[in-house]
């Protein structure tokens, strides 16, 4: 690393990392449901983080529909809360969710997934960062499977 390359944030390394892992649950989640289990071709370009995330989840060769269930319930329950929100209408109105936020790390740093919700699916989406002392700062995903990954973990969820 040369003295003017900036050195990463703990909250930009944290979720960093949380991107990462969602990238490769979607990939190996993906091989798992998409039918590629009898070409080993498909089996042999998965990443070595999806590889890793099928056997966390007890990938045998066989039992590819009980880990893609498995890598969902997983995901789902690594948020440590999910949280909606309406936007202005007439108190006598039916409150319908326009936004969404997944928070998944607390304290120094914290992570979150904010977005937009249409027709109570997630229609755009966002991660963003927070640090001690530091207000709440939008990271990008840096590769389009990063981002679709993204949005399957978003569309994981219920909101309404």
């Amino acid at each position: 690393m040369t003295m003017t390359e900036a050195v990463p944030s703990s909250a930009e390394q944290n979720a960093r990392g949380w991107i990462e892992t969602i990238t490769a649950a979607h990939e190996a989640w993906g091989f798992c449901s998409a039918g590629f289990h009898h070409l080993s071709q498909e089996a042999r370009s998965l990443s070595r983080e999806a590889r890793a995330c099928m056997k966390d989840h007890g990938f045998d060769g066989t039992n590819h529909e009980d880990v893609a269930e498995a890598i969902e319930e997983g995901m789902r329950e690594s948020a440590l809360s999910v949280d909606v929100r309406s936007g202005w209408q007439s108190p006598d109105e039916h409150l319908i969710p326009e936004e969404f936020q997944i928070l998944l790390t607390t304290g120094g740093p914290a992570l979150r997934l904010v977005g937009e919700l249409e027709d109570l699916q997630p229609c755009r989406s966002w991660f963003e960062v927070q640090d001690w002392g530091t207000p709440w700062t939008a990271t990008h995903c840096q590769h389009e499977r990063e981002v679709e990954a993204k949005n399957w973990f978003a569309g994981l969820f219920w909101f309404g």
